[in-house]
């Protein structure tokens, strides 16, 4: 039985349009003196470097204000409305799942706790996977990896994220790593002299992916 690892933000789901409007409203809504104010371009820098786990001491006074007005509640709730699946992301979910895959959820932890697992539930996509895992860093990532090799030691992974950093962490000769395409992320130069790394344009490769893997295992 293959398993698949799926990263969501980036990967199943396209996120980014969905952050920048949902921050704006979540000021609008709960400071909207801020909006027409000089002060707006700080706020809305503040929440940015907030929800990516970036936040510089410059701004911690901002982000105090923002806790105390309910912009970051407001901003989490706006979020999931704006997020859009990917072509055929839920489609190859499902198919995977039909052919008796193993299918997990394998991605980051937002900055507001349990943030990944609400976006999903609200998204319709939780109940899309076998398991929903979310990790804090890359060393709690690695933890987590570790834990799924000793519960399958056997068979192949297949990891699917659209960042590529994440890979170079993980030596394990029975995991095809996948590089979902993405304009805001970079190559990683190292991974493309490894056998067991790919590039992919569109989730819809993952199909013809498990195909080839199908017949691999059919052979004698």
């Amino acid at each position: 039985m293959t398993v698949y690892l799926f990263d969501f933000d980036g990967t199943l789901v396209d996120s980014t349009g969905a952050v920048e409007k949902a921050l704006r409203i979540a000021i609008e809504k709960t400071i909207p003196a801020v909006i027409e104010s000089d002060l707006y371009e700080d706020y809305y820098k503040a929440l940015f470097l907030f929800i990516k786990g970036k936040l510089t001491y410059q701004y911690l006074g901002v982000i105090h204000e923002l806790v105390a007005q309910g912009t970051i509640h407001e901003y989490y709730k706006l979020m999931p409305r704006y997020i859009k699946d990917f072509p055929f992301a839920r489609e190859v979910i499902r198919e995977l799942r039909r052919r008796g895959r193993r299918v997990i959820s394998f991605s980051g932890e937002h900055t507001y706790p349990g943030g990944k697992v609400i976006f999903m539930k609200k998204t319709n996509w939780y109940d899309e996977f076998d398991e929903v895992i979310t990790f804090k860093g890359t060393r709690d990532m690695l933890k987590k990896f570790e834990t799924l090799r000793e519960l399958y030691p056997e068979e192949p992974f297949v990891w699917v994220d659209d960042s590529p950093s994440r890979f170079t962490y993980v030596l394990d000769e029975n995991t095809l790593f996948v590089q979902k395409f993405s304009p805001y992320k970079s190559d990683v130069a190292l991974l493309f002299d490894r056998e067991n790394f790919i590039k992919i344009k569109s989730i819809r490769e993952i199909l013809s992916i498990d195909d080839g893997l199908a017949g691999f295992e059919d052979k004698p």
